[in-house]
């Protein structure tokens, strides 16, 4: 009997073994079963399971990374966890741990990313904006439960934002997000730095995906004049001279695989 599970154990050895060390691309054709419009697609895979990259990740036909290369942590798979760590290149430079346990939720950690603002919103899948800018991100723990945060903590830093619709780009100034979780959900607490707006507010998301964001700001005395127009577009201010926004409603649950 012990000779029998030691043969199934060097079996079970043998076929990891070659798992990780088989085409990513031989691989990827076998799973992908045909590219279905829009959602997540890989371009350009090489290298091996356990070591190799992808030349572009697009999400919805856009591309959101390029250049990445990825490392697997097969010690992890004997806990039935795929833990991977990712870099990746192009208009945005990203390093991310990437794990998810059988059943369970992914997991981001360590997350760093710095690019333009136009590059970090689309690998974000968001749409793109009239803005210009650099940005740096460091989350230390990302957990995402269909597609949507359920726990977050780290900083989000905006520098020299500028409007760019202007027949001149429109300085804006440099912003920071601090975001946290508690029992209540993720909380983000957002503040302006040098420039010419004066921007703070609150947005949060609750586990119900149930979401509030109330944001205000105001020009700086040293502000151009078509930003005091821009801004004053949003509609009356309070007595303080400030401009509210605010917005609230709930996230769509995610689509069923």
């Amino acid at each position: 009997m012990q000779r029998r599970w030691l043969f199934v154990l060097a079996l079970l050895a043998f076929l990891v073994t070659l798992l990780l060390h088989a085409p990513a691309a031989l691989i990827h054709n076998w799973t992908r079963g045909g590219a279905a419009a829009g959602g997540a697609a890989l371009y350009g895979v090489h290298g091996t399971l356990a070591d190799g990259g992808f030349a572009a990740l697009t999400v919805n036909n856009r591309t959101v990374l390029r250049d990445a290369r990825w490392t697997l942590n097969p010690y992890w798979l004997a806990l039935l966890r795929l833990s991977v760590d990712l870099e990746g290149g192009g208009d945005t430079v990203i390093r991310v741990g990437v794990s998810r346990a059988v059943f369970g939720t992914w997991r981001l950690t360590q997350l760093n990313a710095a690019g333009s603002v136009k590059a970090l919103l689309g690998s974000l899948g968001q749409p793109a904006l009239p803005v210009e800018g650099q940005a740096r991100l460091e989350f230390p723990l990302i957990r995402l439960d269909g597609g949507v945060p359920i726990e977050a903590r780290g900083t989000a830093e905006i520098e020299n934002l500028s409007w760019s619709l202007a027949r001149e780009p429109l300085a804006l100034g440099s912003f920071t997000a601090d975001l946290s979780t508690s029992d209540k959900g993720i909380a983000v607490d957002m503040s302006s730095g040098a420039g010419p707006l004066e921007l703070n507010g609150t947005a949060t998301l609750a586990p119900d995906r149930s979401y509030d964001v109330h944001l205000q700001l105001r020009p700086r005395p040293q502000a151009a004049a078509q930003l005091q127009t821009l801004v004053g577009s949003l509609g009356p201010a309070d007595a303080q001279g400030w401009f509210h926004i605010r917005r609230n409603g709930t996230l769509a649950p995610p689509k069923p695989q």
